[in-house]
């Protein structure tokens, strides 16, 4: 006796036509592989979000730490390169800086970002409002104001040794391990001249540029 063929199954609905909703669970799971429900769930965009938050943040804090850190200026003292108000990104790639570098270092009562102008071992002269260093005279600082001089202090310059022939005040031998630094603003800016050559295990990172206002982006 001859067996009659099974009848063709019936043909899975596209998911272009118009489904039930059971229908269209049901064509879902043929299509994906994946219940409707489990696409639907939203723990698993929770998750998704959270995990996305968490390596953002996890990923900021490593370019903060070892990268690089946005700092905000508070004072005058180093105008006219820098104002009030103006937001700069340091650089904490760089662990030696040179002569003429905007440096942000630590000190006990916050932040503060200088100029680099005599690297250890060198001592620093102030004559007349006229800075020297070893053999040389500085007579050209292209960043300061016009008719701006650098004078020394009124007292001793702290971890400091002066040469022959120069008071304490005049005149730094810059220790090993250290730089001196001074604020463009040199009439109003507290410095080395006032707390001392700054050791380079204080300094934070090297000034790369400022970004904020969003017009007077440069390089520094």
């Amino acid at each position: 006796m001859r067996r009659r063929p099974a009848p063709a199954p019936e043909a899975a609905p596209e998911l272009g036509e118009d489904l039930d909703d059971d229908e269209y669970d049901e064509a879902l799971t043929d299509e994906y592989g994946m219940p409707l429900e489990e696409m639907r769930n939203p723990v698993r965009t929770i998750v998704g979000w959270v995990a996305t938050i968490a390596l953002a943040v996890v990923l900021s804090l490593v370019i903060r730490s070892f990268v690089a850190h946005a700092f905000h200026v508070e004072s005058g003292s180093m105008l006219p390169t820098l104002e009030p108000g103006d937001r700069i990104l340091v650089s904490k790639l760089s662990d030696n800086p040179s002569r003429g570098d905007l440096v942000v270092f630590e000190r006990p009562n916050g932040d503060l970002i200088k100029r680099v102008l005599a690297l250890e071992g060198e001592t620093i002269y102030f004559v007349d409002g006229v800075i020297g260093i070893d053999e040389l005279w500085i007579s050209d600082e292209p960043y300061l104001a016009a008719g701006t001089g650098t004078y020394a202090p009124s007292a001793a310059i702290p971890n400091c040794e002066a040469p022959e022939g120069y008071d304490e005040g005049s005149a730094c031998t810059v220790p090993e391990g250290h730089v001196f630094v001074l604020g463009d603003n040199r009439r109003v800016s507290y410095d080395s001249r006032n707390f001392g050559p700054v050791p380079r295990d204080d300094i934070i990172g090297t000034t790369a540029f400022q970004f904020w206002p969003l017009g007077d982006l440069r390089g520094l």
